[in-house]
């Protein structure tokens, strides 16, 4: 579980998180916690240093759970019509995970995976009752096209609330 939110405002997702925790196995890693640096393009991940990002922060942890993970799941608030910087960050880190070749799929260009298993994808838009249709889409279609990139078998795609978010991991992790 990558949660992007901000501090504030969403400690009632973040206590759903928690109890999620209490009786499952799940990693969350709080974006706004932890030292991650902004992707700089320099492909050293695929050539200087293949699997690993040539920053030495707490994205490793990440990429390591997300390479033993069933399921990884973004929680995101909209920010500006799309998920929030701090989301974004890890989405764009996880290019490691990817070779950086290109083969044909589906008659699409895609890298191919560099590990054997693909979790499952997921991003869960916090709606505080905010959350417009065109943002939901916007977000959901990069999201559909990066679970297509990264040879994912299912995408799940919801807004949720403080209440429901809960029982949407559940039922969507298939933990419940």
């Amino acid at each position: 579980m990558i949660n992007g939110a901000p501090a504030g405002e969403w400690v009632a997702y973040e206590k759903a998180l928690e109890r999620l925790k209490e009786k499952h196995d799940v990693d969350i890693f709080t974006v706004r916690d932890l030292n991650i640096q902004y992707c700089i393009g320099c492909f050293g991940c695929w050539v200087k240093t293949p699997g690993r990002c040539v920053h030495q922060d707490d994205m490793d942890a990440i990429l390591k759970s997300v390479v033993s993970a069933d399921l990884q799941l973004f929680l995101s608030p909209a920010a500006d019509g799309f998920i929030t910087a701090d989301t974004k960050k890890v989405l764009d880190r996880e290019i490691p995970l990817v070779l950086p070749y290109i083969r044909n799929f589906d008659g699409e260009c895609h890298h191919p995976t560099r590990y054997g298993k693909q979790p499952d994808l997921g991003i869960l838009l916090m709606d505080d009752g905010t959350l417009d249709d065109e943002t939901k889409d916007i977000t959901f279609s990069i999201f559909d096209r990066l679970a297509k990139n990264f040879h994912c078998r299912r995408m799940i795609k919801q807004a949720v609330t403080a209440e429901t978010i809960a029982e949407v991991i559940l039922n969507e992790a298939r933990i419940g």
